[in-house]
């Protein structure tokens, strides 16, 4: 019986792809010049068009595996070129296969045509639910984790889903909402009750160190991104040694105990890991299969390849012309972001690892894993390169902010157990020119001119950046390769990846000839630099500094670029120094001027550096750059935007969290998982019984204004709507306060049609605006009895909700008085607007796949029936009231 049932609707899923195609195909060569579906004696246009999408399918199915495979050999880029060029090439060859019947006149009509299909083909399944998120988990995900799904209680405990967007400060939030670049995130603070705080990451403020403490309540001796280990003799860099940190402190109580981690440097005790820095070469072989099972699934999934190809090409593009832009408006500072490809891993960071991690991130909510942490790095590589208060980095949240609205989704839909969703970040980014950039060498070169001639000092620096995403990514790569998955192919194109993915990942490494050693080591981390005397096996006083290099921590202490200068004293005390003054960390005493007032709160920065200097694995020096007075700092690395030390907006991570959890202040990343882990396997809330509003009142008057009083919200709405957001239609349907503002869309978009005919005709306006407003509720009514014939479940409110934002489409023909683009306007808009009602009234009626493919045919059918009989009854009416004026005598 199963068999029969996955076999139909097998079938009726070919059906289906197949109708979108022939739709897809036929707007395609009504918008394109160049490309045309003709009548072939004796069969009419329609059904040419469904042929060719046939054909179309089969070149595809038969071909495209071809060219792929010929590209493979010539690389990763040869790839993806192929891939892009892939659909101009398949309408090309069903031109020549079907002759007159379909004409592809040229390579530029099938290029541009490609696009245009591929564009249009998303739309329509987008519209029918055939590759959005829920449907593909329905399809491919659900039907491959039913048999992997957590066993749950029937009354199962909340789960804990945690987002966290790298480097994104509280202020920068703030911002980035406030602008508009995050609607969804708005959306949950201002219907949902959602609140954001301010947290303190502490110090050192850079991922290791945070997401340690984070996801295992500590993490001691951990004083920077990369650091010296004198009793070892070892250099730590956390990407590279993240496995050995991670074991100091997994001891089976972290936060993710029993669940998932996705694109992290630490696992906090996971037992599913994924893109995860300290498992990348580690877990079982069964362990390492399942990773590779999961991330081949996407590299070989014909549509995840297809869109993460276009968006990455797409971004790529994008961060040179921002580039371009940035050199022909001056701005500054500037880095060179052409430098080792810096474009491509750009795109790696904000658009595949994010669509990667949130595939991954979906699929461990289908299955039902009680807690996951999910790190989205793209805004924190596009700050380090072009700042973080740029238009540059607040775009890449745009993306993010549509994956949040799809978690919501899903969790609200498909998730076997209740979910809380938490966003959060690890650390803020800082601003400002480099130490280099300011005064024209490096502060690692300053201290050289202060040391001994001959003296051998290495400066290693970088990778808490986009560089460590596509480390990551190389080696998940490389686990597919050695899993053998894929067969020649795939394994080609996954070395291929990888070994582009590990030239990206190089950092700033200095390297000593052979068989020479380092005298001292500079470890440069953001505006925090820790630095290490190989002379001296134990932590240096600077008693022992002054003699050994006399005058240098006086230069140092002195130098207009240096803040903070930390040494211990003759009984291993650290004393900060400052240009006029000094701070005891441990006692608290201040002589002069105390170093640390520039940098916040005095107790807690006081506390934040006794506790990273009394840390084993701590400097000789420890330093930390100027907090400049415009607020910026100098970056010890080649970095505009920076993290790691002390000063601007580094330390002021976020959480965005529902009303009843409480955050008390912090001091240190350490202090968010007592918090975060009380909130995991919590009873699930009761279910909320939303009180409907009586049909009547949702026209009340009071009912009505109260929508309009809040235009930011149906605003946000409405432009959502014009872009064709599911979701948003889907709220608007539900939301009965939304009945006003849909009223008020509805007369504007009808009179924004009113005023372009009435220009265009020359008719009066108000006539015109009149019939048109009675037809659109017409048609209003039809759809929603339409809808019922498919048995819709929304009223004729929910209904009229959803069409009066559709209208705000018709805004767009205001383009129509732009002259040169006049002609296009009305058919576009048209296009447009056939869409949104297509998906409005899906939404408002909760129709899914055949029900969402019959609609508009079935609205069509209704109303060219309607149309006949109604001319029917009136030719009737007229035939008989003839018959009874003749009868009685009043006419001839």
């Amino acid at each position: 019986m199963y068999t029969i049932r996955a076999f139909l609707r097998a079938i009726i899923r070919f059906l289906i792809i197949w109708a979108v195609s022939a739709m897809a195909l036929g707007i395609t060569a009504w918008l394109m010049p160049g490309i045309d579906l003709n009548a072939v004696a004796p069969y009419p246009q329609w059904v040419t068009t469904i042929v060719a999408a046939f054909i179309l399918g089969m070149v595809n199915v038969l071909v495209r595996p071809l060219l792929l495979l010929l590209a493979v050999p010539l690389g990763f880029i040869a790839l993806f070129i192929v891939g892009f060029f892939i659909n101009a090439v398949m309408l090309r060859l069903t031109a020549n296969l079907m002759g007159g019947a379909f004409v592809v006149d040229g390579w530029l009509p099938a290029i541009v045509g490609g696009i245009i299909l591929a564009s249009v083909g998303a739309i329509l399944t987008s519209i029918l639910g055939i590759d959005d998120a829920r449907s593909f988990y329905e399809g491919v995900i659900e039907r491959r984790l039913t048999r992997e799904r957590v066993a749950l209680p029937e009354n199962p405990t909340t789960g804990l889903v945690m987002l966290e967007i790298d480097g994104l400060s509280y202020h920068h939030i703030h911002k980035a909402i406030d602008d508009g670049y995050m609607p969804n995130v708005k959306q949950m603070i201002a219907e949902e009750g959602y609140v954001l705080s301010r947290t303190d990451c502490g110090l050192p403020s850079q991922t290791s160190a945070c997401q340690t403490g984070i996801l295992f309540g500590d993490n001691s001796d951990i004083p920077a991104f990369r650091w010296y280990d004198k009793a070892r003799g070892k250099l730590f860099v956390s990407g590279n040694d993240a496995a050995e940190i991670n074991a100091r402190y997994a001891h089976g109580q972290g936060l993710l105990r029993g669940g998932a981690s996705i694109n992290n440097m630490m696992n906090g005790d996971a037992t599913l890991s994924l893109l995860t820095a300290s498992d990348l070469r580690g877990g079982t072989a069964e362990q390492q299969r399942a990773r590779a099972r999961d991330i081949y699934l996407l590299l070989l999934n014909p549509n995840f390849f297809m869109r993460v190809l276009g968006l990455f090409i797409g971004e790529s593009f994008l961060e040179i012309w921002q580039y371009i832009r940035d050199i022909s408006a001056g701005v500054e500072p500037r880095l060179n972001r052409l430098h080792k490809g810096y474009p491509f891993i750009r795109a790696a960071t904000t658009v595949f690892m994010r669509e990667v991690s949130g595939f991954l991130t979906l699929m461990q909510i289908v299955r039902g894993e009680p807690a996951m942490y999910t790190t989205w790095p793209g805004y924190d590589e596009v700050a380090h390169h072009s700042g973080p208060w740029t238009k540059h980095a607040f775009g890449t949240l745009r993306g993010f902010d549509r994956y949040i609205g799809t978690v919501r989704e899903i969790i609200a839909t498909k998730a076997p157990r209740p979910y809380e969703l938490l966003l959060l970040s690890d650390h803020g980014q800082s601003f400002g020119p480099t130490f280099l950039m300011r005064y024209g060498y490096t502060l690692k070169e300053f201290i050289e001119r202060h040391m001994p001639e001959g003296t051998v000092m290495v400066q290693t620096s970088g990778g808490d950046d986009g560089s460590l995403s596509v480390a990551s990514t190389a080696a998940e790569l490389g686990n597919v390769q050695a899993q053998g998955m894929g067969g020649r192919m795939g394994q080609t194109a996954a070395k291929q990846m990888q070994k582009a993915a590990e030239r990206s990942a190089e950092t700033d490494e200095e390297t000593l000839p052979a068989g020479e050693k380092a005298d001292v080591t500079f470890c440069g981390s953001g505006n925090l630099g820790q630095v290490y005397f190989h002379a001296f096996d134990h932590r240096t006083t600077l008693d022992e500094l002054n003699e050994a290099y006399p005058g240098m921590v006086d230069a140092v202490i002195g130098h207009e670029g240096v803040g903070i200068v930390i040494v211990t004293d003759a009984d291993g005390t650290p004393v900060a120094h400052g240009k006029n003054g000094t701070r005891n960390l441990h006692t608290g005493e201040v002589d002069g001027v105390d170093p640390l007032l520039p940098y916040g709160d005095l107790e807690v920065r006081a506390w934040q550096l006794r506790r990273v200097a009394d840390f084993p694995s701590a400097g000789d020096m420890t330093i930390i750059s100027t907090l400049y007075p415009d607020g910026t700092v100098a970056a010890l690395e080649e970095l505009i935007g920076n993290h790691g030390g002390l000063g601007g907006e580094q330390t002021d991570s976020f959480i965005l969290h529902p009303a009843d959890m409480v955050i008390p202040a912090t001091r240190s990343s350490v202090d968010m998982f007592p918090l975060l882990d009380a909130r995991r396997d919590r009873p699930a809330p009761p279910r909320k019984v939303e009180q409907q509003v009586p049909a009547a009142d949702e026209w009340a008057p009071g009912n009505l204004l109260r929508g309009l009083q809040h235009p930011s919200v149906w605003g946000a709405l409405a432009l959502r709507s014009i872009i064709l957001d599911r979701t948003a239609y889907r709220t608007i349907a539900a939301r009965s306060e939304l009945t006003g503002p849909a009223l008020l869309l509805s007369l504007v978009g009808v009179a924004m049609t009113a005023l372009v005919d009435n220009a265009a005709t020359g008719a009066g306006f108000l006539t015109m605006f009149a019939g048109r407003y009675i037809l659109w509720i017409v048609g209003v009514l039809v759809l929603h009895g339409t809808a019922h014939v498919l048995r819709g479940k929304g009223t004729f409110t929910q209904t009229f909700r959803a069409m009066g934002f559709v209208q705000a489409v018709e805004l767009l023909k205001l383009l129509w008085f732009i002259g040169p683009i006049a002609p296009l306007v009305i058919p576009g808009v048209a296009l447009v607007a056939l869409f949104a009602a297509w998906i409005a009234v899906s939404e408002a009626h909760e129709l899914r796949g055949w029900r969402t493919l019959l609609l508009p045919v079935l609205f069509t059918l209704i109303i060219v029936v309607g149309g006949w009989a109604l001319g029917t009854l009136f030719t009737g009416g007229e035939f008989s009231l003839n018959a009874l004026a003749q009868l009685f005598g009043f006419v001839p």
